[in-house]
């Protein structure tokens, strides 16, 4: 924020870090922050400090502008990382994400780098896979690998970088063939896993559903946005219900969303909730539900259908607020 408005807070953000007491790292962090890029040298400077038997505080690498330099370097698609010095990337990023350290009083009282070395593997294994720049059928063989690594917070991460630089290339749904593309099917995944990552996997959805295809069929680009549809029923079904019902319901309300992709959400929601439900859950999704242009097509003579039932629960059981 401060950068674009012509300010280096660099070396405040530094100072806060504790930096001070450690000028190499200091200075190797400083002037990879500055220009904005990672380079070997000072890359090499951090790795033998933090490869040592007594290396600097881990805080001093989660610096989140770095930690995005990291992730960008290893996982988005077209970043050149010289193979001698790939291995320190990996470890200077795992050891930022799995390293636990307790100081008192300025003196490190414990280190523990447990998970330090899976960490590193874990990184190792989705960039190769990455890096390979494999088609979906490829990728499919990969699946099992990735779903293990994908365990691991900052590999689900990179993922998600990798895969955001992927499907908002112009050309790949023409050249896509599957239902679910496998690289959707590996957000599925993290949604799973990583409840932090639920927001920034919406917001790659909402991306994707609301870029013009023109030049696909009318008919494949709506086969494409019920996909992401699913891809949000599932975001919904993981916990993420409140932003993606407000999602759902601005496009209905803002006018321009084809009705049979709204009916196709309220459709597949209907299929997996079951009452009780949150005041706000209600509030929201009601007024959707009850739209007759939306569901009127949907409900029996008897009541005895899925949006019918709803209602009558809702109206029963809730107060809602105009």
């Amino acid at each position: 924020m401060h950068k674009k408005r012509g300010y280096n807070i660099t070396s405040i953000t530094m100072a806060l870090n504790g930096a001070a007491a450690y000028p190499r790292a200091c200075q190797a962090l400083a002037a990879m922050l500055s220009r904005n890029s990672l380079n070997p040298a000072d890359i090499t400077v951090l790795f033998k400090m933090y490869s040592g038997a007594d290396p600097p505080p881990v805080d001093l690498l989660r610096v989140p502008h770095f930690l995005d330099l990291l992730v960008d370097a290893l996982f988005k698609p077209g970043s050149k990382i010289n193979p001698e010095h790939k291995p320190k990337y990996i470890h200077l990023l795992a050891y930022a994400a799995s390293v636990h350290e307790i100081f008192k009083k300025g003196q490190r009282k414990s280190l523990n780098r447990d998970e330090l070395n899976a960490t590193v593997q874990s990184i190792e294994k989705v960039h190769n896979v990455c890096n390979d720049s494999k088609g979906s059928m490829e990728l499919v063989a990969e699946v099992n690998a990735f779903y293990q690594c994908i365990r691991f917070p900052v590999v689900a991460i990179g993922v998600v970088r990798w895969v955001e630089c992927t499907v908002t290339d112009p050309s790949y749904f023409k050249l896509t063939t599957e239902h679910t593309p496998v690289h959707l099917a590996l957000l599925d995944e993290v949604v799973t896993n990583h409840v932090t990552l639920h927001q920034k996997v919406l917001d790659l959805l909402v991306q994707l559903f609301e870029s013009p295809q023109d030049e696909l069929d009318v008919l494949v680009q709506l086969e494409r946005r019920k996909m992401l549809l699913d891809r949000m029923v599932h975001l919904f079904s993981r916990g993420c219900v409140v932003p993606v019902v407000n999602y759902i319901k601005s496009c209905w309300q803002k006018e321009d969303t084809d009705i049979s992709l709204i009916r196709y959400f309220v459709t597949e929601v209907l299929d997996i909730i079951a009452p009780p439900y949150t005041t706000e859950f209600v509030q929201l999704f009601l007024p959707i539900v009850e739209t007759e242009e939306i569901t009127g097509g949907m409900r029996t003579d008897n009541d005895c259908d899925p949006v019918s039932e709803f209602i009558v629960h809702c109206k029963a059981n809730y107060m809602m607020i105009a």
